[in-house]
């Protein structure tokens, strides 16, 4: 074969295999350069949306949908993962924002405690013997504690744990949303001390405990954290960690997620964080009089006033123990809420909305004296309850 013929041969293997496959080959280079400019188109347009949200002030609002209240003024709300619970000593429904029913439960309750996480709801009589836990697919189950309850939470697994009233003890058990007990820890004032708040991780599978005891004249509180999982098995009572507190009362305690937990004590404020084995990660001492604490969307939000100041004043924390941001304010709040980046700082005649920057998003009046003002998963959208009715408003320039 001639160096001609040879190629000859090469070529015509070029033009029956090669080129196919460089035409494959093109078209795939081309539907992944398509896709990835739709993608970017599609980043650009979310970064313009959240810039313009950012930099948008809301002047008043429009109703959407308004309904008329069916209950008596005994009800209470209260705002938890998109959905609005409404309880009174007879029953509890909860509805979303359209005000369409999920679930509803009577009861006969002379003092009802909530307790919400996610999806979960438990309701219990204080000092009861039962606890009704239900989700937002309408299931329910009735945990039957025998003992009283003097507290207790709920986990977004549905697992609940109770402080209980025995003659010689306190006990805090766990069960799970059908009722079956899981575990307890035994308390006492000689031991650990009296619990006076506890919180479970996302999971359920560790507690937090926030204890007061007396030692001689002083009073001393103490954090411990309890691990219910395959890490704390072997564990003396499955306790994992504890710190120990002088001059302080904490009587608040939450985890933020599985991992992330505070106290709030009245002169100061410590971050945990561990999923198997919580840490004091940051402390924070208060030479001042906190006057609330609000949490909700990994974030804390602590309000107080200055010496001499007229103004309430807000800080508010990640989930890490940073400050983010500090903010001041001159509005006799009822109520404080932080979902996404919107703090919603309300009373019933007046609201203000700040972004997690302190730019102010809304400065006004409602047109109702208003009982609850919970945002929605939409950042423009807010469901508002008042005496009468319940409605849907939207945020206009």
């Amino acid at each position: 074969m001639t160096d001609k013929d040879r190629f000859s041969v090469v070529k015509n293997e070029n033009r029956s295999g090669a080129a196919p496959e460089l035409a494959i080959l093109a078209h795939r280079v081309g539907k992944v350069i398509g896709a990835a400019f739709i993608v970017a188109v599609l980043i650009a347009v979310m970064i313009l949306l959240n810039r313009d949200y950012q930099n948008t002030v809301y002047s008043d609002y429009e109703i959407i949908k308004k309904s008329v209240r069916q209950d008596s003024d005994a009800s209470q709300y209260l705002a938890y993962n998109g959905h609005i619970l409404k309880y009174s000593q007879d029953g509890a429904e909860a509805f979303d924002g359209t005000d369409k029913v999920l679930w509803n439960v009577t009861y006969e309750m002379q003092e009802p405690r909530v307790a919400t996480c996610q999806d979960y709801v438990a309701l219990g009589n204080a000092r009861g013997t039962e606890i009704i836990v239900i989700d937002s697919a309408d299931n329910l189950n009735r945990i039957q504690t025998k003992l009283p309850v003097l507290n207790f939470c709920v986990s977004k697994q549905g697992v609940v744990a109770a402080v209980l009233e025995d003659t010689a003890f306190t006990w805090i058990k766990l069960y799970d949303s059908k009722g079956t007990q899981l575990a307890s820890v035994r308390c006492s004032m000689s031991e650990s001390g009296y619990p006076i708040d506890i919180s479970l991780s996302d999971s359920g599978y560790l507690l937090a405990v926030s204890y007061a005891r007396i030692e001689g004249e002083e009073l001393k509180s103490s954090v411990a954290f309890y691990n219910f999982g395959d890490v704390g098995a072997n564990e003396n009572d499955h306790y994992m960690s504890g710190y120990d507190f002088d001059d302080t009362i904490i009587p608040r305690i939450r985890f933020l997620n599985d991992h992330s937990a505070f106290a709030m004590g009245d002169n100061r404020l410590i971050f945990f964080s561990g999923d198997q084995k919580p840490e004091k990660v940051r402390e924070y001492d208060f030479d001042r009089h906190v006057d609330s604490v609000f949490y909700g969307d990994e974030k804390v939000a602590v309000l107080y006033k200055l010496s001499g100041d007229d103004q309430n004043t807000v800080d508010v924390y990640d989930m890490a123990g940073e400050k983010i941001l500090t903010q001041r304010f001159d509005l006799d709040y009822s109520d404080v809420v932080i979902s996404d980046d919107r703090m919603v700082i309300y009373n019933e005649k007046r609201c203000l909305i700040y972004n997690m920057k302190g730019k102010i998003k809304f400065d006004g009046s409602f047109d109702d004296p208003t009982l609850l003002c919970a945002p929605t998963s939409d950042a423009r959208r807010f469901v508002l309850i008042n005496s009468e009715t319940a409605q849907l408003i939207k945020m206009i320039k």
